[in-house]
């Protein structure tokens, strides 16, 4: 046998091998590639998941915040109208007791009182004659008269088109946002400000005028079957959080190349991590036995909270709640029962509670809550409500008992308290107020005076 024969055996065998070489390398390549995007796509849902949380809080939020601002806007220009009103009647006094109208009036020189009419921008009626105009309807107008004795010699009157002109008046004096304007209603329909003789029912807080939505908030003036609506377009509101939701979409899209990367380097070792990770925040975050945030995630979040509303000059209402005799509870009724009430406050607390506010257990049967952009009177309502809400709680004991309890509630609110530190003290002093006037009742923190309290227990007098 030559050499050439012998040789193409080992050539052959040599050659088998690379190929099954190759292909445990390829299979080991896709298997990586498997798990790495088995990997970025978890953490792509996550980072999307994440992003679409937080934008649509934001823009709640911010919606939220243009309501606020647009009724109290709408309040603000009510009452410039109501002092636009009470000028009116100033001046037709003014007019009504001057000694030149007065002398015309007695004599009857009509030149003399037509004269006065042109100059004072008014209408007088004297003996069944009328000198002068008003300003073109719709307006406000007030009358003044000039009597002897029982008798009226004239009347004076004065008046101001409700137009656009005083509609820009008003708007320059009233705190708005910059593209929020006010339009005037009257009878339902637009008298200016807006499409002039167009449908002004506001629905679901919204109005349309043509193609452009607004959001809207009403104030009723003090003329008959009339408001003043405060209103900017939904457009300008959305646009409100974009700068936030650049930064969002930014820090997303980064996240998701870091999570690309890291997954292609780690495949299957990341996932797991990730796993744990969020197994192991989860559980630094919860407490065990209600499923509320824990003390530590409470403190971290009320510091974050009063942060935003520092630069955002919006309020934070804190809540303490404490079971009311509950030792009682575990005394009579075993342990088992006393946890299956805790668990049942903090459901209750869950169900009652807003998606941006927070309810942690504070430590043993109390409680707390952080109320975001929320003033005293919500905080006290909230509270108020939830006092409701557990003292519908019934438990039932292991020995077949039906057991009930009740709640104190102690609120206060940032920035009247105006450091964690002083809100959680002014909180914790309501709540043994609450308890110290007979429990099941919620008390009111206020700076430089006594809990304001409101409840169910018979000591109290009710203030929500």
């Amino acid at each position: 046998m030559s050499a050439t024969t012998l040789a193409e055996p080992r050539r052959s065998r040599a050659s088998d091998h690379g190929i099954r070489r190759r292909l445990r390398s390829l299979q080991a390549r896709a298997a990586a590639f498997e798990a790495a995007l088995l990997v970025f796509l978890v953490a792509g849902a996550l980072v999307v998941a994440v992003a679409y949380t937080l934008d649509r809080n934001e823009r709640r939020s911010v919606e939220q915040q243009a309501f606020t601002e647009l009724a109290s806007g709408s309040r603000v220009a009510a009452a410039n109208f109501s002092t636009l009103h009470a000028n009116l009647r100033a001046r037709a006094g003014q007019v009504a007791t001057s000694l030149e109208l007065q002398r015309a009036v007695i004599s009857g020189d009509d030149a003399a009182l037509k004269r006065i009419a042109d100059a004072r921008q008014s209408r007088i009626d004297v003996g069944g004659r009328t000198l002068g105009t008003l300003a073109p309807a719709p307006r406000i107008a007030s009358t003044a008269a000039i009597a002897n004795g029982s008798k009226v010699l004239a009347r004076v009157t004065v008046a101001v088109s409700l137009d656009r002109n005083l509609i820009r008046l008003i708007r320059n004096v009233t705190p708005l946002p910059p593209e929020a304007a006010l339009v005037l209603v009257q009878h339902g329909r637009v008298v200016a400000g807006g499409p002039k003789g167009a449908d002004a029912a506001i629905r679901k807080g919204r109005i349309a005028f043509g193609s452009t939505e607004y959001v809207a908030r009403a104030a009723r003036l003090s003329i008959p079957q009339t408001a003043v609506l405060a209103v900017e377009p939904v457009r300008a509101i959305s646009d409100r959080s974009s700068p936030y939701r650049r930064r969002l979409f930014a820090a997303a899209l980064v996240t998701l190349m870091l999570a690309a990367l890291v997954a292609a380097r780690l495949g299957r070792p990341v996932a797991r991590l990730l796993n744990d990770v969020a197994r192991l925040s989860g559980q630094a975050q919860t407490d065990a036995l209600t499923g509320l945030a824990n003390r530590r995630f409470l403190d971290e979040r009320l510091e974050l909270e009063l942060r935003q509303a520092a630069l955002l000059r919006t309020d934070v209402g804190f809540v303490i709640a404490d079971v009311d005799d509950f030792k009682q509870v575990n005394d009579l009724h075993g342990h088992a029962t006393g946890d299956a009430i805790l668990r049942a406050v903090a459901d209750c607390l869950l169900a009652a509670l807003r998606e941006r506010d927070l309810a942690a257990r504070w430590g043993g049967e109390e409680f707390a809550i952080v109320l975001p952009r929320t003033p005293l009177d919500g905080a006290r309502r909230t509270a108020e409500r939830l006092r409701a809400a557990v003292a519908a709680i019934a438990v039932t004991s292991p020995a077949g008992e039906v057991v009930r309890v009740t709640a104190s509630f102690g609120v206060a609110v940032f920035p009247t308290l105006s450091d964690t530190a002083s809100l959680v003290q002014a909180a914790d002093e309501a709540l043994y107020d609450a308890k110290r006037n007979g429990k099941d009742a919620v008390a009111v923190a206020h700076v430089g005076g006594d809990a304001e309290s409101a409840g169910a227990g018979p000591k109290l007098a009710a203030h929500v």
